[in-house]
């Protein structure tokens, strides 16, 4: 019998080795933990949170972008000049530019609040305003700092960015703004959690090109973007992209002279510290002829924007190629997938969970990829089909954190937005859905774990009865789980 650790060995030699013949999985293992996607051991939410109507239809529209929901006035259109001053733009490669902090006042609510005139924040400063000093306990003190709170929002409104956390702060590039078509814009900001109260955004270098719907992922010293779409691509406007860009503190955006396997919009991706690369799984894709892609069975050869993939594939942000083009594919395509990256028992395992089938409906398939065996195999489904909005590795203490849900089901109306927060554990391939929940409902936010707590940024409304506008808004939530 092979040593696992030789057989580890083996396989990182492989990735590395640059043209080496694809590892493509079998994907059929069944994984021990039910097929019916409910959770009753770990209690779970209201009827009609959790409950699945087996007798519904999926309307084929062409779903832009995961979208949310909130019966509120639609906020104008926010431009950064309105909110920071003196920021660089795609001409002014600097990353000086004023930051903002603390309360933002007078902002029309588009959220699940009926009223939002005033942002409050509660950090570690502010919440010990709500101690008696010599009365709090350790346990009662750390448990002020737990659960959902308000930070700084964004300096404008944006959804579908690219995202990663770099150097202790979450960036925020590209995405859509506020409009009934898919407004790509190249903005790029950082907001750092532990500057003044609420935490501080800074403006940075414009990305080269304006996309949304792009795959962002950090390194260690970098911040890449994946593939992502044009304005109104790729329902009308063009295809995806398949460019790869690569963001450095103090150097700016650079376009790498290495591309996609296939172009795309709303894949997975994250960095694995451990074997030194970055893992990209499905997506919307612009290649219908490629064997690995799908339109799930929808009604039109051939129709923008309803392919998927299935492949995973592997980038050397050291060599700045791709490692593997088609290193596995995961048992069916889809795209918007939270993907998640666990240590079990000293084996990796890269999970895909949830997501859309192209423009068919939601899925509750969770796909998890042993690392070591180079497989894919079904994990325990989601309790209800749909996806979430916390897409990059939302991990905390080995267990991941989804939340902000859309649920496809029926007639297109924003009853089908959740503000729900789901956990899984991986170890025990569960499904936790009693967790406190977020207070705004949306979707296509940008996210990132910094020091333990899961920050959800911007995102927008689809409001379907109003020429399916995406109503962009600047929310930042904070998560932050109670420790034991």
């Amino acid at each position: 019998m092979v040593d696992r650790d030789d057989q580890r060995r083996s396989r990182r030699a492989a990735l590395r080795a640059l043209g080496a013949g694809a590892l493509v999985a079998s994907a059929g293992c069944a994984f021990d933990g039910g097929s019916n996607g409910s959770d009753t051991e770990n209690g779970s939410e209201t009827a009609p949170e959790t409950t699945v109507d087996d007798d519904r239809t999926h309307r084929p529209t062409q779903e832009q972008s995961i979208i949310t929901t909130a019966p509120a006035a639609t906020p104008p259109k926010t431009d950064a000049s309105e909110r920071m001053t003196d920021g660089p733009t795609g001409d002014e490669p600097t990353t000086s530019g004023r930051t903002t902090s603390g309360q933002a006042t007078n902002r029309t609510a588009t959220g699940a609040t009926a009223d939002r005139t005033t942002n409050t924040t509660r950090t570690g400063s502010t919440a010990s305003t709500n101690r008696t000093s010599g009365s709090t306990t350790d346990a009662e003190a750390a448990d002020l700092d737990t659960g959902w709170t308000e930070r700084t929002p964004l300096p404008v409104v944006g959804s579908d960015a690219g995202g990663g956390v770099l150097d202790g702060k979450l960036h925020f590039f590209g995405g859509i703004e506020t409009g009934v078509r898919l407004e790509a814009v190249a903005r790029t900001f950082a907001y750092d959690p532990s500057a003044g109260s609420g935490g501080e955004w800074e403006r940075l270098p414009d990305l080269p090109r304006e996309l949304w719907g792009l795959c962002g992922v950090a390194t260690d010293d970098a911040l890449y973007s994946f593939g992502g779409a044009p304005t109104d691509a790729p329902y009308e406007g063009g295809p995806p992209s398949d460019a790869i860009f690569r963001y450095r503190p103090g150097d700016g955006w650079t376009e790498l002279a290495a591309s996609c396997p296939y172009p795309n919009w709303v894949m997975g991706g994250l960095y694995n510290p451990q074997d030194g690369l970055i893992y990209c799984v499905g997506g919307g894709t612009g290649d219908h002829d490629a064997e690995t892609a799908t339109d799930h069975g929808f009604d039109g050869e051939g129709v923008p924007g309803t392919y998927d993939e299935s492949r995973l594939w592997t980038f050397d942000p050291e060599a700045e190629q791709v490692a593997d083009a088609d290193l596995a594919r995961m048992p069916e395509a889809k795209r918007w997938p939270t993907v998640a990256l666990f240590s079990v028992d000293g084996d990796q395992y890269l999970h895909a969970i949830g997501g859309l089938s192209g423009t068919t409906g939601p899925t509750d398939s969770n796909f998890r990829y042993d690392v070591a065996a180079g497989e894919f195999e079904r994990a325990q489904p989601l309790p209800r089909s749909g996806t979430y909005a916390t897409h990059s590795n939302p991990v905390i203490d080995g267990q991941a954190y989804l939340t902000h849900g859309m649920f496809w089901e029926g007639e297109s109306t924003i009853d089908r937005y959740k503000p729900i927060a789901h956990r899984y554990d991986p170890a025990a391939d569960r499904f936790e859905t009693d967790l406190p929940k977020p207070t705004h409902l949306r979707g296509g936010a940008t996210s990132g774990v910094v020091d333990g707590t899961l920050y959800v940024v911007g995102g927008h409304i689809k409001r379907f009865d109003e020429n399916d506008l995406h109503d962009c808004v600047d929310y930042n939530e904070a998560y932050t789980p109670a420790r034991e």
